[in-house]
Formats: structure tokens, C-alpha cells, sequence
């Protein structure tokens, strides 16, 4: 038996996310699998949180972590969408996220992405198509689920 564990040792948490536009939105995609190092703990994680209705937030690292953000964040954009009687900007919660993470960097052990639409900053197209950017996002997944031994 090896009694030389290094305790402190950082140990990966491997997750893959990613988002792809297309010319009329987003698609959104995730591995559901939250593990540490080869250990799989859980087959059927949520990794893609709604935080209003055209918000989203990919969490990555500490669950605990990204999850109090999370729900940090959609209380706050709840409130803002009260206040000024319209919906949050992605921009509002790209940055609201920013800060919240910046300010506690040296507490917070998760990698956050925001992704969504508004009717502000939606000017950037691609010529893909719904489909396409589904079928892109499944093959990279797969792909990176693949590749990547503490998922399988």
C-alpha cells in the first residue's frame, strides 16, 4: 500500500460546457457527469442553469460554489426585472457574475460562463442553422466526453 498521498494535491474535476450561436440563438450544451479525479459521484448533474428566462449560466469546479452564485445571481436579476419593469440584459448578468467572481476569487472554486440572448446585443450572426448548431454541439460533447477518462 502506498503511503505517499500527497493530501494537498489539486484534483480535477473534469466538465465540459460549451455554447454555440447560430443565426436566430443560442445552443447550449453539457456533460451531465460531476466527478473527482476517476470517481464519477454523479451520472445525471445539471451543468446548465436558467437564471431568467433568456439567461443561462454553465457551471463548472465546486457544485456548492457555482451553485450559491447561481441562485445569488437569480435573486439579483429577479430583482432588477421588478425595479426597472423590463428583463435583465445578459450583459447586466455576464457582469454581475464577473464581479461576483473577481471579488471572491480567492474563496470560490468554479468556473462560471454566461450565455443568452437580448434584444440589445444581438447583432452578431453566424450563417448556421438551428440544426447545425445543435449537431455541433452534441458532436463536440461526444467528443470531449470521449476523450476525457473520468467521465466514461
Amino acid at each position: 500500500m502506498d503511503l505517499n498521498l500527497d493530501l494537498n494535491a489539486p484534483h480535477s474535476m473534469g466538465t465540459t460546457i460549451i455554447g454555440v450561436t447560430y443565426n436566430d440563438g443560442v445552443v447550449l450544451g453539457a456533460d451531465s457527469r460531476t466527478s473527482t479525479g476517476m470517481y464519477v459521484a454523479n451520472r445525471a448533474s445539471d451543468k446548465i442553469t436558467q437564471l431568467i428566462d433568456n439567461v443561462y449560466i454553465f457551471r463548472s469546479g465546486s457544485a456548492a460554489d457555482s451553485q450559491v452564485v447561481s441562485d445569488y445571481v437569480r435573486y439579483f436579476l429577479h430583482q432588477n426585472t421588478i425595479q426597472l419593469g423590463q428583463p435583465a440584459t445578459v450583459k447586466v448578468a455576464a457582469n454581475l457574475i464577473r464581479l461576483l467572481s473577481y471579488n471572491n476569487k480567492n474563496t470560490l472554486e468554479t468556473g462560471l460562463i454566461v450565455g443568452g440572448w437580448d434584444k440589445y446585443e444581438g447583432a452578431w450572426k453566424e450563417r448556421m442553422t438551428n440544426d447545425e448548431a445543435e449537431q455541433l454541439v452534441v458532436k463536440a460533447v461526444s467528443l470531449f466526453i470521449a476523450r476525457d477518462v473520468a467521465l466514461r
